[in-house]
Parts: structure tokens; sequence; C-alpha cells
């Protein structure tokens, strides 16, 4: 084994210095030296002169000339340091065994033995002391809490709120085991130092594994026995199993950790500690990936729940996720390895503080967007939007706290130029920027969505739900309601325009020469299609002239319809008959609106020439008074229906005019009403309507001119025809 070991080192170290090259040299220029010779010949101004110009001079930078040689031999010398470190660490396996008894001697040193005993005495009634008042808080706490989200309806998005609060709940009662056990251990021990040290150690790790256990309970809620009142998308069983595997392995691994630090803070450091800390970060890694290994396929599905069709980037991350968390811990393991053999800060917490948050975050990332999907479902956008909002401000939550856990700035000073420093400052510019504007476009869409709700919602009660309907004139919408949707696309397209400048400004882009070439290039759209410029400059003043809105029937040439859709460049009409024609704002001249104001509906009827018109025009004015007092129409009217005589004479009869002034919009359904009460009244008075007839003058067999009439043209015909024919039989006959 160890013979292998050595052949692994020699091939690594050849393979570093088949790569490594010679340093080149890096030159500077310098000026020769004057010697006393040089200088006797000069005069007092010639020296003056010389001396000023060397003052002035200033050495030119030296310009470092990157090699590959570098690295190769840096990582040579990184590679030494490991195989050194790790061969000492692992060299005082051995002395493993002699530790407890090390930590013994030091813990009772100065003291016998029965004054330790009576410390740990008095560290068990404290921390039980703790745990009975947090237990008592606990129920006193939460336990009304939980009873209720347990009887509300299930499927409840308030869910979430409820996680936030028990979530809250479980850190007071930690911080109350905290405080009641450090109280009753200072208030029975004596001041030690030795004994302070060991007590908040341990009762460190109680706290954060107390942490711990309360929030997986809250998240997985093991034993609630169903899934309606769950923060994770699992079955009891799945739930259960975490949890349980996630108690196990932080109880394990938290006080065996404290424990390690315990034998620091006694003196007892050196190589075999960092052995000692190896040992247990091994066994933490072999628990975790054994607990992600058991519980890939919960994961997986609480990753794809909340949605019936998932989008492609859910899948693939429900489909990989599960099997990253179980090769994370390893990954995690390795790096803090290699920190602590080339002697840095060994950082067991980062890592695991890292594997908790890439655990919590998926499960409240897929929480928040169930939320999100079931309140947009039930119309409530500001909730929905708020979830949509949290799923975002999650990494930016994350990233700090896995900063702090691995001792990185984010934040770095001005001067900071290494490539970790400027990394770190653009992934917070972005992410503080992309997590401004969404919120903000979020609080805006609510706002303009809302308003946009209000507007349609006073419509309908004005004008019935079928006011769009109309044929032709139907009454239209509000300016507001007609601009708010262009308002919300111009908001959407300026945030992302921001977005983009100040991600490109945040990642070491100069944007000032991007503004120019794309003032440069708009210009250049602008020569080359004037027509696009001339259709978004004429809608521009159109809609600032309030010529016409959404819903209001247009007549713009050859094309007419009502309004369904404003765009920046065009408009769409639908035709009463179902036709959408796209109309470009440049191609149009002259827009006929018949939905603005008012309308006016004229309505002509024929009444055959042997009738009484002053006894029509009296009718008409009945019958315009009775339609005043229908319920239906009443409201509608701006001037009441009534007859304008007689206006016109043709073969039928005389053509008599009424009119009404009416909303637009209006106009057809009065006339449904005027048709019906018109026909009632002069069938009451026994007044027909004039009918097209034809008259036909054809000789009897008799010899005698006889006149026909009739509706119908072909029956007229017909007996005129037959009449013919039996002239001719007669006159066969003769």
């Amino acid at each position: 084994m160890i013979a292998s070991k050595r052949l692994l080192y020699v091939l690594i170290a050849l393979l570093m210095f088949a790569f490594a090259a010679p340093v080149m040299a890096q030159s500077t220029e310098k000026s020769a030296p004057l010697t006393a010779t040089d200088i006797a010949p000069l005069s007092d101004e010639e020296v003056r002169r010389l001396l000023l110009e060397r003052l002035d001079k200033k050495p030119k930078a030296k310009r470092a000339v990157y090699n590959p040689a570098f690295s190769a031999f840096r990582f040579q010398q990184k590679f030494i340091k490991v195989r050194k470190r790790s061969a000492a660490i692992f060299s005082t396996f051995p002395d493993l065994a002699g530790l407890p008894a090390e930590w013994w001697k030091r813990m009772t040193k100065g003291r016998d033995g029965q004054a330790f005993r009576k410390f740990l005495v008095v560290f068990a009634i404290s921390v039980v002391s703790g745990i009975v008042g947090a237990y008592l808080l606990r129920r006193r706490l939460l336990g009304s809490a939980k009873t209720s989200m347990r009887e509300s309806p299930a499927g409840q998005p308030g869910r979430i709120v409820w996680f936030f609060g028990l979530l809250f709940g479980e850190i007071l009662v930690a911080l109350a085991l905290g405080a009641i056990a450090t109280f009753v251990f200072f208030l029975m021990v004596p001041p030690d130092g030795r004994d302070r040290v060991l007590f908040f150690f341990f009762l460190s790790a109680i706290l954060i594994v107390t942490l711990i256990t309360g929030v997986s309970r809250t998240i997985f809620a093991p034993g609630s026995g169903g899934t309606s009142h769950r923060l994770a998308a699992m079955t009891d069983a799945q739930a259960t199993r975490l949890h349980r595997s996630i108690v196990m392995t932080a109880l394990a691994s938290v006080f065996a950790f404290f424990a390690c630090a315990s034998f620091s803070a006694l003196g007892i450091g050196g190589d075999v500690h960092d052995l000692l800390l190896i040992l247990v970060g091994a066994m933490t890694t072999l628990l975790l990936s054994a607990t992600f290994w058991g519980s890939r396929k919960a994961i997986a599905e609480d990753i794809l729940s909340g949605s019936t069709e998932p989008e492609a980037v859910r899948r693939f991350v429900a489909r990989v996720w599960p099997s990253t968390f179980v090769v994370l811990p390893p990954i995690l393991y390795s790096i803090v390895l290699i920190q602590t053999f080339l002697g840095g800060a060994t950082l067991y917490g980062g890592a695991l503080v890292t594997v908790f948050v890439l655990l919590m975050g998926p499960i409240l990332e897929s929480a928040l967007n169930r939320t999100a999907l079931r309140l947009g479902a039930r119309g409530e956008a500001l909730g929905s939007a708020l979830a949509r909002v949290g799923r975002l401000a999650l990494p930016a939550i994350a990233l700090p706290i896995l900063a702090i856990a691995w001792r990185l700035n984010l934040l770095p000073a001005t001067g900071d130029d290494t490539i970790g420093g400027q990394i770190a400052k653009a992934a917070v510019e972005v992410m503080v920027i992309l997590f401004i504007a969404f919120a903000l476009w979020q609080a805006v869409r609510i706002v303009i969505d809302r308003q946009i709700e209000k507007e349609d919602a006073e419509f309908a009660a004005i004008h019935g739900p079928d006011a769009m309907e109309a044929e032709q004139g139907g009454a239209g919408l509000s300016r507001a309601r007609t601009l708010l949707p262009l308002a919300k696309r111009a908001v959407l397209i300026g945030l992302g325009t921001m977005v983009t400048l100040v991600t490109l400004s945040a990642l070491g882009v100069d944007t000032g020469p991007l503004l120019a070439g794309a003032g440069v290039l708009g210009l250049a759209i602008g020569f080359g299609s004037q027509t696009l410029v001339r259709d978004i400059v004429t809608g521009f003043f159109f809609l600032m002239e309030d010529a016409f809105r959404l819903g209001e029937y247009l007549n713009v040439g050859s094309v007419k319809g009502t309004v369904e859709e404003i765009s920046v460049r065009s408009m769409k009409l639908r035709h009463h008959r179902g036709a959408l024609n796209t109309v470009p704002f440049g191609s149009v001249d002259v827009i006929q609106n018949y939905s603005r104001d008012w309308a006016i509906m004229k309505l002509r009827i024929r009444v055959p020439f042997e009738t009484d018109l002053n006894k029509v025009r009296k009718l008409l004015k009945k019958v315009g008074q009775e339609m005043m007092e229908e319920e239906a129409i009443r409201d509608d009217f701006l001037q009441p229906f009534k007859a304008q005589g007689a206006v016109d004479v043709d073969d039928y009869g005389f053509v008599i005019s009424t009119k009404f002034m009416c909303k637009p919009g209006k106009q057809f359904v009065i006339r449904r009403y005027a048709f019906q009460a018109m026909q009632d009244a002069f069938e009451e008075e026994g007044i027909p309507f004039a009918k097209p007839q034809v008259r036909v003058i054809v000789e009897t067999p008799e010899g005698e001119l006889e006149e026909r009439a009739g509706d119908d043209l072909g029956a007229v015909a017909g007996a005129g025809a037959s009449i013919v024919a039996a002239n001719q039989a007669l006159a066969i006959k003769a």
C-alpha cells in the first residue's frame, strides 16, 4: 500500500516537471550610471539640467509575463505540501487512543475527580431544566398554532405563513432552553474556566441539534398522518424517514465536532487533533450521503410537485438534484481536507451549513411554487406575487449564509482586484438588481392588473356583459383601460433593459459603447424603416388624442370592426362577422368611431297610399311613449323614439321615417323593441304595412279586361298565363 502511494506521488511529480518551463525574466529599462569623468566637462547649468531630468524621470512599471510554468510550479508546490502534511497527520493514528486520557488529565488538573463529577451533575441539572422549560414553552407557544393549522382546510396557501411562524417559535424555544440552562449553571457551579468552556461547547451542540430538529419537524411534519399540512410534498412515511435521518446525523455529527472543539480548547491540538477532525468529518459525510440516498425519490417528487406539467428546468433539476446530493458531501469533505492539508482553516461547519442550505432551498422553493400556483388559480394576485418574490429571495438569503459559513467577503474593498473578490462583487450586484427588478415588476403588474379588473367590472356593470357583442358601434372601454396594457408592456421593457445594462456593468462590460452603438443602430433602423417609424409615431398621437379605445367599433376605410388589441405599431379590429384585421397606424387616414358619445338610429317603414298619415303619426308617438316606459331600455334613451313623417314615396306607398338617439351600442337592442312595438300597434289599429305588389291586366275569355294584383309576381304571372292559355284554346275551337 505504501509502495503504491509512493509510485502515485512520483508519477504526479513527473507530470508536473514535464509541463514546467523556465521562468522568463522580467526586464526593466535602466539608465547607464554616470561617472565623475562624465560629469567633469559639464557646466553648472548642464549638471543642474541633468539632475532635474533624473529626478523627474519615473521608473517604468514592471510588466509581468504570463507563463504556464508558473501555474504548474505552484500546483507542484501545493501537491508536495499536501503530501507531506497528509503523511504527518496520518502518522499520528496510534496517538488517538491516548486522547481520552489526556483530555481527562487536563480537565482534572489541579482538582480531584469529585469536583469534575459535581460539574457533570450541575451540567445535567442545567440541561434538564432548560429542556423542561423549552418543552413547556413549546406546548404553550406552538401547541395551539399546530392545532389551528391542522384544523384548517387542506391545501391552504397559508401553510407558508404557518411555517415561518412555527420556525420563529422553534428559534424561541431553542433560545429559551439555552437561557434557562445557562442561568441554572451559573447559579450552581463555581467560576472555573474549564467548566464554563466545556458547558458552553456542549450546550451549543444541544441548541444546534434542537434547532435542526425543530426546523426539520416544521418542514416535514412527521407523524401528521397526511400531506395537506406538510410543507414538503412527501408521504408521511417518506417525511418521517427523512426527518429521523436528519436528526440522527445532526446528533452524531454536532456532538462529535464540539467534542473535538473541547480538545482544542484544553490545549490538545496538533496533527492528532486534525486527524480526529478528519475521522469525524468522514463519519458525517457517510451519514449524509446515506440519508440522501435513502430519500432521493422523495426529494425528486417534492421538486416535481405543484404542477401537472412541470417545466423542463424543473424536470431536469428533479432528475439531477437528488443524485447530486448523494455526492455533494464527499465533494465538500474533499475541499475541507485539501484546506486542512494546505494549512488553512478547517471549515467543517461551512460544509455542513452548505449541505443544510442546499437541502432546504429546493424544498422551500417547491413549496413557494405550489403556493404561487394555488393562489394564482384562486385569483389572489398579491399572495401569488409574494410567493414568486419569495422564490427569488431564496438565493439572495442563501448566498450570505454560505459566504459567512465559508468566511468569504461578498463586499470586497474597492481596491480588491482579485478574481474571487471581483466575482463575489459582481454576483452580489447582479443578485440585488434582479431581486429589486423582479419585486418592482410584480408590484407594477399587480397594480395594473387590479386596475384593469376594476375597469372591466365597472364597464360590465354599466353596459352589461354583452356590450362588446354589438354588431357595430358598441360602447368602448375607458381610456385608462386602453392605455394600461401598453404601460405594463413599457414597464417590462424598461426593467429588462435596466437589468441587462446593470448586469453587464457588474460583469465589467463598459456599457457606454453599447449605448452609443444602440443609438446608431436605432438611427439606422429609423432611416431604413420609415414605415415602421411612421406607424409608431402615428399610433402615439392617435392614443394621445384619444381617437379610439379598446372595445370601440371603428371604420378606418377598407376595414372596420371592434378594437381588440393595441400594440406599438398597429391595432387589431374584429369584424362583426368574425374576421380579425391587423391595421398599421401609418396606413390610417381617417377614423370613424361609432362608439363615442351617442348614436342615432333611423328606421323606415312603408304604408299603403290609402293610409291616414295623421293617424300613423299619432300611433308612432304613442309607440315612443310606451318604449320610454320599458324598463329594459328606458335608461338608454338620450332622445325618445319619434316619427319624422312621410319622407318619400315609392311604387308601393308612403315611406315614413322614425329615429331615436341613445347611448352607443344600445341602438340595436332598442331597434328590436321598436320593430316589435310598431308591429303590435299597427296590427291593433288595423293598419297594414305596404308590400311590394305586381299588377297585371289581362283579357278574359269574354273579352273583358281584368286587373290582377298580388304580392307574389310568380303567382300573378301564373294567373295571367292561365287566362292566355284559355283564350288560345277557345280560338282553336273556333
